[in-house]
């Protein structure tokens, strides 16, 4: 009688962890539709509806990007960023530069940390005032 109780017991507890794992992952879910081709660590992406979410919890630094088909397009590794303020929406920050789009950040509606690709601004930290460079920002909506 013991072990059956145990066994509920244990059973119990891992059904709790799955839903709320699965839950977890589901709010960090995003889709976007982006409407021109952007550049993603130096491999051009077309236009289309994408997924982006964290694909482990135990590492938010690592992001999955899909095609709507489902196809995974990349696994990127970011840096944490912060605000003083929570974000308003989801959404996904682009450095338009020389007529390319880069993917430079991405944020979840009320976070205060979001994701920022290293690659998309290398060499332009200090150059972030020129006047060829723009942010266009994408509202995402929860998938």
């Amino acid at each position: 009688m013991l072990k059956r109780s145990l066994r509920l017991v244990v059973l119990f507890f891992s059904l709790i962890t799955s839903v709320a794992s699965v839950n977890a992952q589901s709010t960090q879910r995003l889709k976007v539709d982006v409407p021109f081709q952007f550049i993603l660590n130096g491999q051009t992406l077309t236009a289309g509806t994408y997924t982006m979410e964290r694909t482990d919890p135990a590492r938010p630094n690592i992001i999955t990007i899909k095609k709507v088909d489902g196809r995974i397009v990349r696994l990127v590794l970011t840096q944490r960023v912060e605000r003083d303020n929570p974000s308003t929406a989801s959404s996904l920050i682009f450095i338009r530069r020389e007529g390319k789009h880069h993917l430079f950040q991405v944020w979840n509606a009320g976070a205060m940390n979001g994701s920022e690709i290293p690659s998309a601004y290398e060499g332009e930290r200090s150059d972030r005032q020129r006047k060829d460079l723009t942010l266009v920002t994408l509202k995402a909506r929860r998938n």
